[in-house]
C-alpha cells in the first residue's frame, strides 16, 4: 500500500501541471503545490519574497520610530510616505512630481497677476488721472458726445486728461488767466487743465447730468485740492469743507466725501453746445496744505447721465435705431458734424461757434 502511495506522488511530481488533491493521495502537501497547481520551485520563490517584504517592513518601521525620536513632529511627510509605500511606482512618482510643478505654477502665476495688478492701481492713483465719461446708452446712441474741440473733430463718449508729475502745492493766485480759452490738455508744471464740450447732435431735446467725484485719495491731500470748473465761462472752484465745518474762503465745499459737484441740465435742445473747463490744483494757502500730505495723491472723474430713466429693453432700442438708420428717419450722428433730418440745423454743422445756446 505505500508503494503504491510513492508511486502516484512521484507520476505526480513528474507531471508539472498536475493537481493534488486528498483523493488521490490521501494527504495534501501545501509545500509541494498550491492550489493553481504551480510547482514547489514558484511557492518557494514567493514565500521568500513576503518574508523579506515583511523584513523590509520591519525595518523601516523602526527607521521611522528612529526619526520621530530624533525629529519629533517635524518630520517630512514625504519620506513617511516613502516608507510606507517603498515600492510606489516610477510613474506615480513622475505624475505627483508633475501635478506638484503645475500647482506651484499656477500658484506663481496668481502671484506675479495680484502685484501687476497693485502696481498699476498704485501707478494710475499716483498720475491721478482724470477721465470724462459719457452715457454710452442714453446719451452717445441718440446723438449726444463730447470732444476736447470746439469743431468736434473726433468726437467720442470717452476722454482722458494728461497727467501732472511731481507737482507741488501753488495759490489760486498763481494760476494763468486764459485757463477757459484754450482747449484740450494744457497742464502747467503744477496744475492738471482739461477743456471739452458735450453737443446735442441728435433726434431730440433732452436733458443730462454732469458729476466730479473723487474716485481716490492719499496720505489726506484731498483737503487741501482745489477744483475749479468753468461752466460756459462761468467759474466756480469747490474745495472740501474747513476744520470747522464752514466753506474755505472763496470756494464752494464738496457735496458730498466722494462727490465735488453736480450740473443738471433740463433743456439740452438739439444744436446745444456746453462748455467745461476744469482745473485742479494743491492750494498752498490751505491752512491743512502741511508736510504730512507730501508724497499724496487725488483721483477725480467727470461722468454725463441721462436725466431720466429708460426703461425700455436693450433689444427693442437697437431694433429702433437699426430702423430709423435704414429708413432714414433721424439716423444717429454722434460722431459726425452733419446733423439729422429736421433737427435744429438742416444743412450746417454743430459745432461752438454755430451752436443754438449762444
Amino acid at each position: 500500500m505505500r508503494d503504491k502511495k510513492e508511486k502516484k506522488k512521484r507520476k505526480f511530481k513528474e507531471e508539472p501541471g498536475a493537481k493534488i488533491t486528498e483523493e488521490s493521495t490521501g494527504e495534501t502537501s501545501a509545500d509541494s503545490f498550491e492550489e493553481d497547481g504551480e510547482p514547489e520551485e514558484k511557492n518557494w520563490w514567493k514565500r521568500r519574497r513576503k518574508k523579506k517584504f515583511r523584513q523590509e517592513q520591519l525595518i523601516r518601521i523602526a527607521e521611522l520610530e528612529e526619526m520621530m525620536s530624533k525629529y519629533g513632529d517635524e518630520v517630512d511627510p514625504e519620506s513617511i510616505v516613502s516608507m510606507y509605500l517603498p515600492h510606489r511606482k516610477r510613474r506615480r512618482i513622475g505624475a505627483a512630481l508633475l501635478r506638484l510643478d503645475k500647482l506651484n505654477l499656477a500658484l506663481l502665476g496668481m502671484l506675479l497677476l495680484v502685484v501687476v495688478l497693485f502696481i498699476a492701481a498704485f501707478m494710475q492713483e499716483r498720475m491721478g488721472n482724470f477721465t470724462i465719461n459719457l452715457d454710452r446708452l442714453e446719451l452717445y446712441r441718440k446723438g449726444i458726445s463730447i470732444a476736447d474741440n470746439g469743431d468736434f473733430d473726433g468726437a467720442t463718449a470717452r476722454l482722458t486728461a494728461t497727467t501732472v508729475a511731481d507737482a507741488t502745492n501753488i495759490s489760486i493766485e498763481d494760476l494763468p488767466a486764459d485757463l477757459d480759452d484754450v482747449e484740450g490738455a494744457h497742464n502747467g508744471k503744477n496744475y492738471m487743465a482739461y477743456t471739452y464740450y458735450v453737443r446735442n447732435a441728435g433726434k431730440e431735446d433732452l436733458g443730462y447730468i454732469a458729476k466730479i467725484t473723487l474716485d481716490s485719495c492719499a496720505k489726506g491731500a484731498e483737503d487741501a485740492v482745489r477744483v475749479a470748473v468753468w461752466r460756459n465761462g462761468e467759474r466756480i472752484v469747490y474745495a472740501e469743507t474747513a476744520v470747522d465745518g464752514s466753506d474755505e474762503p472763496g470756494c464752494t465745499s464738496f457735496k458730498s466725501k466722494d462727490t465735488v459737484c453736480t450740473y443738471e441740465e433740463k433743456d439740452f435742445l438739439v444744436g446745444n453746445v456746453d462748455k467745461y473747463t476744469i482745473v485742479i490744483w494743491m492750494e498752498g494757502d490751505d491752512p491743512e496744505c502741511v508736510d504730512s500730505i507730501i508724497g499724496g495723491s487725488v483721483q477725480f472723474s467727470m461722468r454725463i447721465d441721462a436725466d431720466y430713466d429708460d426703461n425700455t429693453s436693450l433689444l427693442w432700442k437697437f431694433i429702433t435705431d437699426i430702423k430709423d438708420t435704414l429708413t432714414g428717419n433721424k439716423p444717429i450722428n454722434a460722431a459726425g458734424n452733419e446733423a439729422p433730418n429736421g433737427s435744429y440745423y438742416t444743412d450746417d454743422k454743430i459745432t461752438w461757434k454755430t451752436r443754438r445756446n449762444k
